[in-house]
């Protein structure tokens, strides 16, 4: 038997705190899927990322099962994870690499530079002071 992509949508949720509430249960119940084992398996996958919003890709098959593709934490919570100082206002370097040794699977084909400006300019837009 072939089996079939019926949907493909992608979802932001917060490592390793998913909960099986209304927002996936409007999203998932629709299509059969267990909401609860749902948010185990992404809750084991985003071991790594407490608190950060993971945007992850959902792939569901016509036959109920389903597929997830992790992407990197978004920019804006990575910012405000390594930010430091008073209010979490300042963005020193050791913060700033870290950024970026985690977002470059997101641009491969850009330079360090460029991944460089592209986290200063998204800090600057935060109101998060970065010294490059």
């Amino acid at each position: 038997m072939l089996i079939k992509i019926i949907n493909k949508f992608k979802i932001q949720l917060t490592g390793q705190k998913a909960t099986p509430n209304s927002f996936l249960g409007s999203i998932l119940g629709p299509y059969g899927i267990n909401i609860i084992k749902f948010c185990q398996e992404y809750n084991l996958l985003t071991k790594s990322f407490l608190n950060l919003q993971v945007p992850v890709i959902v792939i569901i098959y016509s036959d109920k099962s389903y597929k997830l593709k992790l992407k990197t934490p978004t920019l804006s919570s990575l910012i405000n994870k390594y930010s430091t100082g008073i209010n979490k206002k300042y963005l020193d370097k050791e913060g700033l690499y870290k950024i970026i040794s985690i977002k470059q699977k997101d641009f491969p084909l850009l330079s360090f530079i460029k991944i460089k400006n592209h986290i200063y300019k998204s800090a600057q837009f935060l109101g998060v002071f970065c010294n490059i």
